[in-house]
């Protein structure tokens, strides 16, 4: 298998600092870019990209999307063959409760942390499959043959009660913010075909630009660079984080 993946993690025009993390393979980048190549087998080698967008006072949301990015790497690099996909989805979802919990606890002994939180997005390639893993309203996309696609739902309060009218910027499901937390864990194997390219961002690309015009930027470009300076000629408020990876077989 093999990924050719351009990122990056930008701190946007407003805000003074970056409360966005990716993560891809073993490597954590924010306020910084990256082009690499993989070539794996996931048969033997999980390798996950994500995206954690955090939220909170002072350097609660930094810290906040660290912990998200770095407890999931430990997940994936504790990861044992074999594991059928209800398991998998068992153990993720334990795996999220246990960062959670964590988040929520030191939230309140730590009054630079309250009220913290972080939205998750990832893509993890393993046994040969490829599987989706999102908490919150950070997004992933498919782009196939021009066309883009989300494959991700918003964790918002418009989206999870289907009404029109209600906000699109209230999150509804984070980690470390409410007693509760879920995860979606879906196997998209089937909805991925060698040549797609997929993205993964935080709401400050999704919330300044529609899908009309990512699609039209991914169609003549595979740079991160091009996406995030497209927003940033906008004078986004928010900091801007993306992840392209052209998948190959």
């Amino acid at each position: 298998m093999k990924l050719t993946i351009s990122a990056i993690s930008d701190i946007g025009n407003v805000r003074e600092n970056n409360e966005d993390m990716l993560l891809i393979g073993n490597e954590f980048l924010r306020d910084d870019s990256l082009e690499r190549e993989f070539n794996f087998d996931s048969a033997e080698h999980p390798l996950m990209i994500a995206v954690a967008d955090g939220m909170g006072g002072h350097q609660g949301g930094e810290y906040a999307s660290e912990i998200a990015i770095t407890e999931m790497n430990a997940a994936v690099c504790d990861l044992k063959n074999g594991a059928a996909d209800t398991d998998l989805q068992k153990y993720f979802s334990d795996r999220v409760q246990k960062i959670h919990q964590k988040l929520l606890e030191e939230g309140t002994m730590d009054e630079t942390k309250t009220d913290m939180g972080s939205t998750f997005v990832g893509i993890l390639f393993f046994q040969n499959s490829i599987y989706l893993i999102n908490i919150g309203d950070s997004r992933s996309y498919r782009l196939r043959n021009g066309l883009l696609v989300q494959l991700s739902r918003d964790h918002s309060l418009r989206e999870m009660t289907g009404n029109p009218d209600a906000p699109s910027n209230i999150i509804v499901n984070s980690l470390g913010a409410g007693e509760k937390i879920f995860c979606d864990f879906e196997d998209i194997s089937q909805r991925v075909l060698s040549g797609d390219s997929l993205l993964l961002c935080s709401d400050g690309l999704s919330d300044e630009l529609d899908d009309e015009e990512i699609e039209t930027i991914l169609s003549n470009s595979s740079n991160a660079l091009d996406i995030v300076n497209a927003v940033k000629s906008k004078e986004a408020k928010d900091n801007i984080s993306v992840i392209l990876a052209y998948f190959d077989k």
